[in-house]
């Protein structure tokens, strides 16, 4: 009880107090810094937004200045001149007509391109004719007003002279349609929208109902940005502000274009704008209330101090879950916690003490497994001398092959054991075919390729010993697939028994048999590099090779490992 009074008392002031504070100073300043974030955010999308259009417009007039910079242009053959009208108007996909005209300001023949689909004939002589407007005292580079074609598309015309002196003048339409699509599709918030005017406040592209050559003069916003530029040589104008009164009142963010005079404006009206003000004030204002409530709640709820305990018996328990038996939780508390933890703790060591029998247990089982598994590979071996030592030796060399090739301890177990097992089905084998001294006749060899099926049989229904079946059943598999009993192929065939295989196969021409004696390991290995890819896996054989090499391994006749010479 003294615990959960003191606790309480420590949980309502520590919660209750920087709530109150934090909510109270929140409130007062949260208004000023949405005000100012909303104008921010207007004036940062302008900015980018004029980005976008400067980009669009610099680069088809970058390409065609790039045209008119190629050196004595005029002195170039006329098919070399149209190749370069064509390379311009081909690139840049805005520009729908590209025409060169001399000093007089007439077009050179052969010296126009023009997009067939997209230019009317009426349309090429109106983009001569405004191309013919900007010569007059040209040098450098000049944009005309934007115009609407018949089919609606808005162009804006442009000129540059061409050398130094002056030899000539290159015009170009560029058609804003993807601007127009850029502008139309930008949001500002959820009725707000963006727009683009020229220096007479006429509308060239953008959204919110406006259309192209609408006057958008005595909109308040564009009537403040007319006075700005008339009171400033400035062609870098950025401003953000509230324009218009009552329902009309906007939030607006406008920056110029320094060539041509454009201006890229965003509106959204102050309503919604400074909506989420209000809506983070009376979200504030809930906040510290309900952050009251439930301070006062919680604090009766948790003064027990029993959270962080718990944490610690939960994650205690977890790890007792896991097997981490014998780990204790510190809770050094004279109190209930305090007897909770020493309990626990005692039952965590008495879980250890447990553990350890058991392991003990499961180890003297596993033994006394691998022991029957050894007896029923000696009643194998003992039917006939030649053979006896061979299971434990493949168990043994495939345990090598497997650590060469990288298997895990369980998968190197599962090797011992399934070596040593792997010809169990000869136990059902007659005597006279398993040790007879001569060839086997056809039949008789039918009757031996059964063991692998036999062998299955036996050791199917020992749960334990069912991750060794693959051993035992298709250790006579063939890498080419004409192994038996099932006549896999290549991968199919389980890699532990590709890995019992080639010891088994090792094995055979290390051993004397009735029909062979022993071989050295040179000409063992030479036979099994013969098998290689036929009867063996060959990235088996390859890693027999490195065991071989590097420690080797125990053959008939030898108590210490062999070696291949290096």
């Amino acid at each position: 009880m003294r615990l959960f009074k003191t606790l309480l008392l420590l949980m309502l002031v520590a919660s209750l107090v920087p709530t109150v504070m934090v909510g109270l100073l929140s409130v007062s300043d949260t208004r000023e810094l949405l005000v100012r974030d909303a104008q921010e955010m207007a004036q940062e999308r302008v900015k980018q937004l004029k980005l976008k259009a400067e980009t669009f417009l610099a680069e088809p007039t970058r390409a065609v200045m790039g045209m008119a910079r190629v050196p004595q242009f005029f002195a170039l053959p006329l098919e070399q001149q149209q190749t370069y009208l064509r390379s311009v108007l081909n690139q840049r996909r805005e520009i729908q007509a590209i025409t060169v005209l001399g000093l007089d300001g007439r077009r050179l023949p052969g010296l126009q391109a023009f997009a067939v689909n997209d230019v009317p004939p009426t349309g090429l002589a109106e983009h001569e004719a405004r191309a013919m407007e900007l010569l007059e005292g040209l040098n450098g580079l000049r944009y005309a007003d934007v115009v609407g074609r018949t089919d609606g598309e808005a162009v804006v015309t442009f000129a540059i002279s061409v050398g130094e002196p002056i030899q000539g003048y290159i015009a170009a339409d560029v058609s804003l349609g993807e601007l127009q699509t850029m502008l139309a599709q930008e949001r500002v918030g959820s009725t707000g929208f963006v727009y683009l005017t020229d220096a007479r406040g006429l509308v060239i592209a953008g959204g919110g109902g406006l259309v192209a050559h609408q006057d958008a003069s005595k909109r308040p916003v564009v009537a403040y940005l007319l006075q700005d530029v008339a009171r400033t040589q400035d062609t870098d104008i950025l401003h953000v502000g509230n324009f218009g009164e009552g329902a009309d009142a906007v939030v607006a963010a406008y920056a110029t274009l320094a060539e041509p005079t454009w201006a890229i404006i965003s509106e959204q009206p102050v309503a919604l704008a400074y909506k989420q003000v209000e809506t983070m004030e009376r979200r504030l204002l809930l906040t510290v209330l309900a952050a009251t409530l439930v301070a006062l709640g919680l604090a009766a709820f948790f003064s027990r101090g029993v959270t962080s305990p718990l944490k610690g018996f939960t994650e205690g328990a977890l790890r007792l879950a896991q097997g981490k038996f014998g780990l204790e939780v510190n809770v050094p508390q004279k109190n209930e916690l305090g007897d909770l933890a020493r309990t626990f703790n005692y039952m965590s060591k008495q879980l250890l003490a447990y553990d350890h029998e058991n392991r003990g247990l499961y180890e003297s089982l596993e033994k006394g497994y691998l022991e029957t598994i050894v007896a029923l590979a000696n009643s194998i071996d003992s039917k006939d001398s030649y053979t006896r030592g061979h299971s434990q030796r493949v168990g043994d060399v495939a345990v090598e092959i497997g650590r060469e090739m990288g298997l895990s301890e369980r998968e190197l177990k599962q090797l011992q054991f399934g070596g040593i097992l792997h010809d169990i089905g000869k136990i059902g084998i007659v005597e006279s075919i398993l040790c007879k001294q001569s060839r086997l006749t056809d039949d008789e060899m039918a009757i031996m390729r059964g063991h692998p099926d036999i062998g299955d049989t036996i050791i199917k229904p020992i749960s334990f010993l069912g991750p060794m079946r693959a051993c035992v059943r298709s250790h006579h598999e063939r890498w080419d697939g004409t192994g038996y009993p099932d006549g896999l192929k290549g991968e199919d065939i389980p890699l532990l028994a590709r890995i019992v295989g080639c010891a088994d196969t090792f094995d055979a021409c290390t051993s004397t048999r009735p029909y062979q004696k022993a071989m050295p390991l040179e000409k063992a290995m030479e036979i099994l590099d013969n098998l290689s890819g036929r009867q063996l896996d060959p990235s088996v054989v390859e890693a027999l090779r490195r065991v071989l090499k590097k420690r080797g391994v125990r053959v008939e006749g030898h108590r210490l490992p062999v070696k291949l010479a290096s």
